[in-house]
This record gives structure tokens, C-alpha cells and sequence, in this order.
């Protein structure tokens, strides 16, 4: 743990949307800043960055996991070979936790109510996505520099616990009065101050957490989630994003599209997702319109998607022609890392009342909300992308989408939000939830040549990173296939 839980330098806050003069008095070094010009205005743009380039972490792993893409190469976690997602912890540690830690004493000084409520939603929102990849794991006692470099890991539970209470410490503080002076949330590039989003979004998250404890809850998690996102999410003005530019390049930009055309070949899009668009798995009258959006398959007749574990062969033997379109919204060099959408929330809401009506893997029959919440997130992920209205409507009003509330299967709601979800860990999230059931998730199978030492199973969980088992006597190494808390 001492390796990264303390190592976080000021160099970190390089990255900026302005330049490196927001952050750095030109007449001083650039790599390091005292301490009192730490300003949260500086911090913050440095945190919301890194919180999106975590998910970023996690996705380019578990997305081999969930299916939605396939790597070229093998014995890697596309054929579920133990991986630590280094990446994620270290993002976690150095980048988030640390200088929210200090932006909390600095908040605190200045009396920056408001800035407390934001500090208290993107902590949650951190330590949510980092536990559900590592399980239990330090975090009261971590991110304190020096003052502790073997801090003792948290069970699950209790993280848990913790999560809900800091969405509720952020809405109350953004509900409370702030005579700071910084109510405006100066350097926020996620909202740029608007306190009603960020309320939103607590609740939003209240209902994603409250809906992972679905194997520990049952009925009453899917009753809690109805319950928050009363006040959730309203539109796709709402939805957590992190827009970037010509300087700043979007990553998936970079490392896929960019090193694709220098013939540096990573990932390309999987067998899974495809067979769920192009009308194979779900015969459907068009194949889903957000397909050509997501993959160039060259001008090719047919999308033929990637076999896990096959280096990027598809089911024939022969390439698969669905590489990342680099025109398409989430690819572009522009684009958004996209965390918490209002399509998210509505699928949340459709699963939730079919759940709490009584639906179950295989049932059918649920309410008119339930019903409603399903088309409503697919609607709201067209929009979003720029699906043109004909389309959309069409795609709508096909008799395999178009199900009826009384037709209406878990399988309907969990494909679209995994369609609608692209490359965001909440599916493999999911998957764990339902035991990658092929009841729910249709066509689903393990990788060609999985790692034999899985022994069929599917991975639950990373690792923990080598050297923090080797530098903290309070961790302990846990198994690919293990489960974590609320998985069991």
C-alpha cells in the first residue's frame, strides 16, 4: 500500500482543460505547489478528470469480461486470466482519495458548505466503483500521506454503508446555506455549479447502490431505488460527463481508434454486443440503429463481432470487421467519458418496479411504469447519441422491442441496458448480480480457451495489485473468482 497510497504528487494537477496557468504561478516550478495555494479550484478539475479516467481503468478490463468487447491477443482478461486492474487502484489512491482528503481540510477552513456536499458525491462515486472491482479495501484510515502507509482495509458492508451515508451528507449539505463565497463551485468541469445536478445525481447513485444489493435486499433494494430516483435524473442534461478536446484527447480515442490506424491493434467490439444489435440474437425487422454509431465494420454487408478469446477472429474463423467507429459519439477525439446517464436511471427504474412487482429471471408480466422506464431508456440513449427520430421510432415499435408490459422479460430490460450502457462497468455489475445467467443475458458464454485454472467459472472480482500485498500485512490476496460482498 505504501507504494501508492502516499505517492501522489502535485504534477498529477497537469492536466488541464485551460492550460497549465490555471493551475501554476508561471513564476514558479511546475512540478511542485506549497501546500497553501492548494486551492480547491485548482484540485477539483484534477479529481473530476480522474474520476472519469477511472471508469476508463475499469473498462477497458471488464469490458472483455461483460462481452462488450473482445482483445487480440490471449491468456489476458479476455480469457479470464487473473488480472489486478492495477490501473484502477492506483487511479483510486495516488489521484482521487489523496486530494480529496486535502480538498475536504481546505473546504472545511473556508467554511465551503457547498463544496463539502460535492467533495461528499464524488467520494461516493469513487469508493463505489473502486469496491465493486476490489471488494473490501482500505479507505477511513488511507490516502493520509505519511501519517499511515499500511492502512487496514474495510469490509464491503461497511463501505457500503458508507457510500449511502455520504450521498446523504452531499445532498444535505448542497440543501444548506453556504456564505463562503465558493457556492458556484468554482473549477467544476463536470457540472459547472449547478447544485440542482449534483443533488440529482447523489440520488441517482443512491438508487445504482441501492440496486447492487439486490442479492442482499431482494424486493426492498428494488423499493429503495423507485424511492431515490423520484429525485433523480429528469433528463440527459443531467447526465455525469467529461467532455474532451483537441489537446486532451478522449482515451478510448487514443488507445484504440489511434493505435488501430498505426496498426497497434488493442480491442475491438464482441460477438456478445453484436449478435444483440444486428438482429441474431433478437430478430428484429432493422438491426438497432446505435450499431452503425458504434462499429465500422468497413462498409461490410454484415457486422460480424468478435469470439472472446479468439484474437479477433469472429465465430467463422474468420476477422471480425468491428473495430470502434472513430466518427462515432463515444470515439471521436472530443467525445465524453460517460459515468451516470439518465438512461442509466430509467433502466434502473424499469428493473426495479418489474422486481418489486414480483418478476423474477424467467417470469414475464410487470407494470406500466416497469414498461415504460424500459422504452423511456432507450429513447433517452438514442437521443443522446443522435439516432434520427425515424429511426428511432422504428427501432421502438418492433415487435421484439415493443414487448407489451404484460411481455415485458428481466432479458428485454438487461439487453437494452447493456446495449445502452457501452463499455461502463455497472454491467459487469450486473452480470455478477444475476450469476451471468443465460436466462437474462442471451448467447452468453465463456471465451474460447478460458484460463483452465477457473475452472469454468466466471471472474468475479480483480486481484489485489502485488505490491500492495507485499508492502501491507493488512491485505490479503484473494482469488479471480471470488465474490465480493454483495455478490454472495
Amino acid at each position: 500500500m505504501k507504494k501508492y497510497i502516499y505517492l501522489f504528487t502535485l504534477s498529477l494537477l497537469a492536466f488541464s482543460f485551460t492550460g497549465c496557468k490555471d493551475f501554476f504561478d508561471v513564476n514558479e516550478r511546475t512540478d511542485t505547489v506549497a501546500e497553501n495555494k492548494q486551492e480547491i479550484r485548482l484540485l477539483l478539475p484534477s479529481v473530476e478528470y480522474h474520476v472519469a479516467t477511472l471508469e476508463f481503468s475499469e473498462a477497458y478490463s471488464v469490458g472483455q469480461i461483460q462481452q462488450h468487447i473482445a482483445s487480440y491477443f490471449t491468456q489476458g482478461v479476455d480469457q479470464h486470466y487473473e488480472s489486478s486492474m492495477s490501473g484502477v487502484w492506483t487511479s483510486y489512491y495516488a489521484s482521487i482519495l489523496y486530494p480529496l482528503n486535502r480538498m475536504d481540510e481546505i473546504a472545511d477552513a473556508k467554511n465551503a458548505v457547498h463544496y463539502k456536499g460535492v467533495i461528499a458525491i464524488l467520494r461516493a462515486l469513487s469508493l463505489g466503483m473502486t469496491t465493486d472491482i476490489y471488494g473490501d479495501m482500505p479507505y477511513s484510515d488511507a490516502g493520509l500521506g505519511s501519517a499511515n502507509y499500511q492502512p487496514t482495509p474495510e469490509s464491503q458492508q461497511v463501505l457500503y454503508t458508507k457510500i449511502q451515508s455520504l450521498l446523504d451528507d452531499g445532498i444535505a449539505k448542497i440543501d444548506a446555506q453556504d456564505d463562503s463565497g465558493l457556492d458556484n463551485i468554482p473549477g467544476d468541469v463536470f457540472y459547472h455549479g449547478d447544485l440542482a445536478k449534483w443533488k440529482r445525481l447523489a440520488y441517482t447513485l443512491k438508487a445504482r447502490y441501492a440496486m447492487h444489493l439486490t442479492k442482499r435486499n431482494g424486493a426492498q433494494a428494488a423499493q429503495d431505488a423507485l424511492n431515490y430516483l423520484a429525485n433523480g435524473f429528469t433528463s440527459n442534461d443531467d447526465d455525469l460527463q467529461l467532455f474532451f478536446n483537441e489537446k486532451n484527447k478522449n482515451p478510448w480515442h487514443t488507445s484504440v481508434v489511434l493505435s488501430a490506424n498505426t496498426g497497434n491493434l488493442s480491442v475491438l467490439f464482441s460477438e456478445q454486443l453484436v449478435n444483440y444489435m444486428n438482429g441474431t440474437v433478437y430478430p428484429t425487422a432493422m438491426i438497432d440503429p446505435r450499431l452503425p454509431d458504434y462499429v465500422n465494420n468497413g462498409g461490410a454487408a454484415t457486422y460480424d463481432g468478435a469470439v472472446n478469446g479468439a484474437e479477433g477472429n469472429d465465430a467463422g474463423g474468420n476477422a471480425a470487421n468491428t473495430s470502434f467507429n472513430g466518427d462515432g459519439y463515444y470515439f471521436q477525439q472530443d467525445s465524453p467519458l460517460v459515468l451516470v446517464t439518465y438512461a442509466e436511471a430509467q433502466f434502473l427504474k424499469a428493473e426495479a418496479a418489474f422486481l418489486a412487482n414480483g418478476g423474477t429471471t424467467t417470469s414475464t408480466g410487470s407494470t406500466q411504469d416497469a414498461y415504460d422506464a424500459y422504452l423511456a431508456g432507450m429513447s433517452a440513449n438514442m437521443d443522446k447519441i443522435g439516432v434520427d427520430t425515424t429511426s428511432r421510432d422504428a427501432y421502438l415499435a418492433d415487435p421484439a422491442i415493443a414487448v407489451t408490459p404484460a411481455g415485458l422479460k428481466l432479458e428485454n430490460i438487461m439487453k437494452e441496458k447493456y446495449i445502452a450502457l457501452l463499455l461502463n462497468p455497472e454491467i459487469f455489475t450486473d452480470m455478477r448480480r444475476y450469476d451471468f445467467s443465460t436466462d437474462v443475458y442471451l448467447g452468453l458464454d465463456l471465451p474460447v480457451d478460458p484460463d483452465p485454472n477457473m475452472n469454468g467459472e466466471w471472474p468475479r472480482r480483480a486481484i489485489y495489485p502485488t505490491t500492495e500485498v507485499d508492502s501491507n500485512p493488512n491485505i490479503n490476496q484473494v482469488g479471480f473468482a471470488d465474490r465480493v460482498w454483495w455478490d454472495q
